[in-house]
């Protein structure tokens, strides 16, 4: 018996996706530094709350291909302070989990716009920042010793929203494109301009909508762009959506974008096939007999079903 395609979709989208185990790790890593925090923080500091940010604050997270590679979790600490230093406020908890290193990771290092902790089979990224009025935050920056505003946790709402309005599941779609990204495609963008490029380009949601069909139309979107200048932020339409590193690559990144969207279109009229040539091997095996009746394509009895 053959699957139907959405069957095979479902079955790539588990197979890239971190497994329970990991993901229950990364939750019981996150509650256990949440409260040794706030049970134990620096002098003059206190801890409004924090979440877990980036792919997997988003539900994106894909599988590392490369299983000697760490997952890398990002955690925003929001504090409550009347300190407004940020050399001050990195300093002083750089120093905090230098001395609770013993008792929670391997190493400790700062980065430019968080503080790195190594755990045996996960990276976390700490980053710290401040409320603002507007619903976003603004975080501390070691490399500008400045702040920066970030609208990182209003995205991660954004797409919980999207999710609930896509029936097929918009966090499927977006890890489809990270797998592609990061897998397939030779020049790769930044995980930001990526997201802020699918939620731009991803067409308007629709009854029939199917997740190949909203995968091979955000491909044609992409293709219709003239510039990177063109993406803007999915949380302000006033702020650019694309870090400045991929300025460069973007006209060659779209390009194979747009050999993979031609082949999407042969995919979507019956050559099945080709949706193993865009998602490499770790896409189920598809028939080699061309669907005729496209009524039929993702039905049990297609012309290479047997009983």
């Amino acid at each position: 018996m053959v699957n139907t395609l959405t069957e095979d979709f479902e079955s790539f989208i588990n197979i890239i996706s971190l497994n329970k185990e990991l993901k229950n790790d990364i939750s019981i890593k996150h509650k256990t530094l949440t409260n040794m925090i706030k049970r134990d923080h620096p002098e003059d500091y206190s801890i409004n709350r924090t979440r877990i940010s980036g792919s997997y604050g988003k539900g994106t997270e894909i599988n590392e291909y490369d299983l000697n590679k760490n997952p890398d979790v990002d955690i925003v600490v929001i504090l409550d302070t009347e300190i407004d230093s940020v050399d001050k406020i990195n300093g002083d908890f750089y120093n905090y989990l230098i001395n609770k290193k013993s008792n929670v990771v391997q190493e400790v290092r700062q980065q430019s716009n968080s503080i790195g902790l190594k755990y045996k089979n996960i990276d976390v990224d700490i980053v710290f920042a401040k409320d603002l009025d507007n619903d976003s935050i603004k975080i501390t920056s070691n490399k500008s010793h400045s702040w920066i505003d970030s609208n990182c946790l209003k995205q991660i709402d954004y797409m919980n929203k999207q999710n609930q309005k896509y029936r097929f599941g918009y966090k499927n779609l977006m890890k489809l494109f990270k797998y592609l990204n990061k897998e397939i495609i030779n020049n790769k963008l930044r995980s930001y301009t990526l997201e802020m490029l699918i939620h731009q380009c991803i067409p308007s949601n629709r009854v029939d909508l199917t997740i190949w069909a909203a995968f091979s139309e955000t491909l044609g979107n992409i293709s219709k762009l003239t510039n990177i200048e063109q993406i803007k932020d999915c949380c302000d339409k006033n702020k650019k959506g694309y870090d400045d590193s991929d300025i460069d690559i973007f006209p060659y990144f779209k390009n194979e974008i747009y050999n993979i969207y031609i082949k999407s279109l042969e995919a979507l009229h019956g050559d099945r096939k080709k949706w193993e040539e865009i998602f490499g091997n770790r896409f189920p095996e598809q028939p080699n007999q061309k669907v005729v009746n496209n009524n039929q394509y993702d039905k049990k009895h297609t012309p290479w079903y047997n009983e």
